[in-house]
């Protein structure tokens, strides 16, 4: 199938089957080169390139999906069920702002429950390993030799070779799953979590064997991320006034940023790939890009200044107070509801931005942040549509009026061809599973393809790991200053 057959220049579903018009998208999220999206939705899961915009893969699956995390440009996803209808899933914080009738919603059968991560290949198309918890999985991030999962209360941290357990980490509650992986470096991997503190990070060096914790916020923290190298975190606290950057290996602050003056909850922070510009997006429906290197060069001499003032008062004079942070230098507009943003390899200067409409159809717009205060759009691709129960309703009443054209002879439902589907697949994996389970990722070897893909040589699904954990109870929320 081309990509013509999939999407239209603007984004309209130009030969996709009334099937997929009706999906409708649940998640959404980058994979680490920033250069592919990939989508949960409530009948499986689909992949885009972003340059030049294209859909790869539309892979169908007997229920919604909650979490579709990618491996760079990898056969193996993680993959964990659920639906944005689940009020134990991440995904149930709406975009209408906790109503219950959010444009996200959903009431679509997940394809597993949502306490399980599932390594999917999809060059068998089929879960070659698995992980089940006693809690909910909030987030899972990849890296080619690891996988790391956050729960509510902790991390654990697994070898992606044979899936067992590397490291755990508790952490306060952390409702959203908050967590980074550094990507590029291969021996010296970063992690960053909070820590058992509110509004403090936690770093593992694994590389050195050392662990750091860092004073980021006085609330609790919201979102996180780090450079792809690990030697930049980027923070920011559950009021998204101000984003800070530290330096990993000295624990220094380097710049702060002022995002706005309102509360607001962060839902994603982005660095570009020359560690030059930082993009964060919030539920106010902006996306704001940061120029990191010239925030840095205004705080040595603003150091400076301080350092050789005569007084006291003139330090602080020099220094500034809160609104003397540096802004964003251009500002993204077009997706009311972001979900993720990150900066597009192949396309200089161009951000990304996925997310929902007011309709509650899922979006992806490009824009160009270089012209100045206003960023400029340059695609803008409709991925789903959103349902609605009217949409149902005349489903339902087309095949009881086929049902009655064909003499009470029925066709089979899409719910019944699902449910089936379902079954057949249960008993398959049944069937194979101690085999897949200790066979299929003992040996993972990666190869370059023509297209820029990798390919995984071997497969295999290590022995199940289970984490030992314990419910948790939500912990009031901070409205202290960052």
């Amino acid at each position: 199938m081309s990509s013509s057959d999939w999407l239209d220049q603007e984004g309209t579903t130009a030969g996709a089957s009334q099937q997929q018009q009706q999906s409708t998208m649940l998640t959404a999220s980058f994979n680490q080169d920033g250069g592919c999206l990939a989508i949960g939705t409530t009948e499986g899961f689909r992949i885009y390139n972003l340059a030049p915009f294209t859909a790869s893969v539309n892979r169908p699956l007997a229920g919604s999906l909650g979490k579709v995390e990618m491996l760079f440009r990898c056969n193996l996803l993680a993959l964990v069920g659920g639906s944005s209808g689940d009020s134990t899933h991440p995904e149930s914080m709406t975009a209408a702002g906790g109503n219950s009738n959010s444009i996200n919603s959903s009431n679509a059968k997940p394809y597993a429950p949502a306490h399980r991560v599932l390594i999917w290949d999809d060059h068998v198309h089929k879960a070659i390993g698995e992980l089940s918890f006693r809690q909910v999985v909030l987030s899972v991030k990849l890296r080619r030799d690891a996988i790391a999962v956050a729960l509510r209360d902790r991390i654990y941290v697994y070898h992606l070779s044979d899936l067992s357990l590397r490291d755990k980490i508790y952490t306060t509650d952390n409702p959203h799953g908050i967590l980074s992986l550094s990507t590029t470096a291969v021996h010296d991997m970063v992690l960053c979590c909070p820590s058992v503190t509110d509004g403090h990070v936690r770093v593992e060096l694994y590389g050195l064997r050392k662990t750091v914790l860092l004073e980021a916020h006085d609330s609790k923290l919201r979102a996180m991320a780090l450079t792809p190298d690990g030697t930049q975190l980027a923070t920011a606290s559950t009021k998204g006034t101000v984003i800070r950057v530290f330096s990993v290996a000295t624990s220094v602050l380097l710049c702060e940023f002022r995002r706005g003056v309102e509360r607001v909850q962060v839902t994603c922070l982005s660095w570009s790939w020359n560690h030059e510009h930082l993009a964060c997006c919030s539920e106010k429906g902006t996306t704001h890009v940061f120029s990191v290197v010239a925030a840095s060069d205004a705080t040595k001499k603003k150091k400076a200044t301080a350092a050789s003032s005569s007084s006291w008062y003139d330090s602080v004079r020099k220094l500034g107070g809160g609104d003397a942070l540096p802004h964003s230098i251009s500002q993204i507009r077009g997706v009311p509801h972001p979900v993720a943003c990150c900066f597009v390899p192949d396309l200089p200067t161009t951000v990304a931005v996925v997310g929902w409409d007011v309709h509650g159809n899922g979006i992806l717009l490009l824009a160009d942040y270089s012209t100045g205060e206003e960023a400029t759009r340059l695609a803008y691709h409709v991925l789903c549509k959103a349902t609605s129960d009217d949409d149902e309703a005349l489903l339902n009443e087309g095949q009881q009026r086929r049902k009655r054209l064909m003499g009470g002879i029925a066709t089979p439902s899409a719910a019944a061809t699902t449910a089936h589907q379902a079954e057949d697949e249960g008993k398959l994996y049944v069937g194979e599973r101690v085999e897949v389970l200790e066979n299929q990722m003992k040996e993972i070897q990666f190869e370059e393809k023509e297209e820029g893909f990798l390919n995984v040589l071997g497969a295999g699904g290590g022995e199940e790991k289970k984490g030992e954990s314990t419910d948790t109870g939500d912990d009031d929320d901070d409205d202290d200053d960052d």
